[in-house]
């Protein structure tokens, strides 16, 4: 019996984790859609959100990473923008999520270069969705600034989340 308590003890806490989490990339997200920045390319921002996608699957994993991301999706979609926006957000997160999940597997590659791989793919995801919608290659011609703000991006949010995974990704670990 007290086995069994102290694994939900520890399934409690790890929800906690995961709504805090969750919690904080939806004010990200928000925080992001009021800072008037345009990069040139439609659509391109830094998406700090994606410094909690990267924290998790780091301390938690797939399932828990992928949980919260859509989770954080669902929640901005509904109430700062719009169906578009939130299967945009979706494919790239997904294809993101995945890539950055196969690449942190191999153990070859850095939190920065699995961060900048995600960058990448979060905006090809974004872009193939785009020519779906549009029927139309045309914007294959933004390809290559999606890969530069990919990887600048990629870059920060590696970075930032770098930073927070040692600074906390051993206790989130052994409490999670």
């Amino acid at each position: 019996k007290e086995m069994k308590e102290k694994k939900m003890e520890k399934s409690i806490k790890k929800l906690c984790y995961l709504a805090l989490f969750c919690a904080i990339a939806i004010v990200l997200s928000y925080i992001e859609s009021l800072i008037p920045l345009y990069l040139g390319v439609p659509g391109a921002k830094l998406g700090l959100a994606n410094v909690v996608t990267l924290t998790l699957l780091l301390c938690f994993g797939l399932k828990e990473a992928f949980i919260v991301m859509l989770l954080r999706i669902l929640i901005v979609s509904m109430t700062f923008t719009n169906f578009y926006m939130f299967l945009y957000s979706l494919s790239g997160g997904l294809i993101s999520l995945i890539i950055m999940y196969l690449f942190l597997k191999t153990n070859l590659f850095s939190n920065i270069i699995i961060s900048i791989m995600g960058g990448i793919f979060h905006n090809v995801g974004q872009l193939l969705v785009a020519m779906l919608f549009f029927s139309s290659t045309v914007f294959m011609y933004y390809l290559p600034y999606l890969m530069l703000f990919g990887i600048l991006s990629g870059i920060i949010i590696g970075i930032l989340g770098e930073i927070i995974y040692l600074k906390i990704g051993n206790q989130l670990k052994k409490r999670g």
